[in-house]
């Protein structure tokens, strides 16, 4: 099995080992007195990882070099039931002692072309650079049935290589639109981590892990073969078919 493939026993299994990357890698920022810049997704996935990580980790990492950003956001208020910063704040934010100044949200509430420019001159501002590009030190992705990543989904592959670092893109079901990081940017960050469960992805995954069948049609395939390289944190129901 690939090195970069790390596969549990269950949902929590997997939450908890990304738990304890993260922990890993802010106390290494930390001996640099360096922040520690993340880029965070939506999901149910993700949602259990903020939980343990607000109920076992909130005294153990340390959260004043810790920076949060945003892979996507759809466009709603923060309040709403959809918004991934409101899931974030309810099963992270506010139960850990991160300072406001380091939270750097995707305003889904607003103009969601001029979030876009707004955003992207954020992370111009607020990271180191590499390639002329903002340098994320992790990025932590999950990936839908549809094989679709942060906010990049089949029908819009274009999104993986834009020249813009975020940009707008629509749901190609719902229409809703989003706020969403772009290929090149996620390609850049030091670390790509996919953390990903269910058995709903196992078919999906098998063909992007192994290169077969129609693997180049979706956008989490071309994350992972031109990150450097990207990891991927698998329950067993997931990681079913490889």
């Amino acid at each position: 099995m690939n090195s970069n493939i790390h596969i549990f026993g269950t949902p929590e299994e997997t939450a908890r080992a990304v738990a304890e990357l993260i922990l890993m890698k802010a106390k290494e920022k930390n001996k640099q007195s360096l922040p520690f810049n993340i880029a965070l997704s939506g999901g149910s996935t993700p949602k259990l990882l903020f939980s343990i990580l607000s109920k076992e980790y909130a005294d153990s990492i340390p959260w004043h070099f810790v920076r949060l950003f945003w892979v996507d956001e759809r466009c709603v208020a923060p309040t709403h039931a959809e918004s991934n910063f409101g899931m974030t704040y309810e099963n992270l934010l506010k139960n850990v002692p991160i300072q406001d100044a380091n939270i750097f949200r995707m305003l889904g509430e607003a103009d969601p072309e001029k979030e876009a420019k707004r955003y992207q001159t954020q992370l111009e501002t607020q990271l180191p650079a590499r390639n002329a590009l903002p340098l994320f030190d992790l990025v932590l992705l999950g990936m839908g049935d549809d094989g679709h990543t942060a906010s990049i989904f089949p029908d819009n592959m274009g999104l993986l290589h834009s020249d813009s670092t975020v940009t707008v893109s629509v749901h190609p079901v719902s229409g809703q639109k989003r706020i969403t990081l772009t290929g090149n940017v996620i390609n850049q960050a030091e670390h790509v981590i996919f953390l990903i469960t269910g058995s709903s992805k196992s078919t999906v995954l098998k063909q992007i892990i192994q290169r077969k069948n129609k693997f180049s049609d979706f956008p989490a395939s071309y994350i992972q073969s031109h990150s450097g390289p990207a990891e991927f944190y698998l329950d067993q129901a997931a990681a079913a078919e490889l």
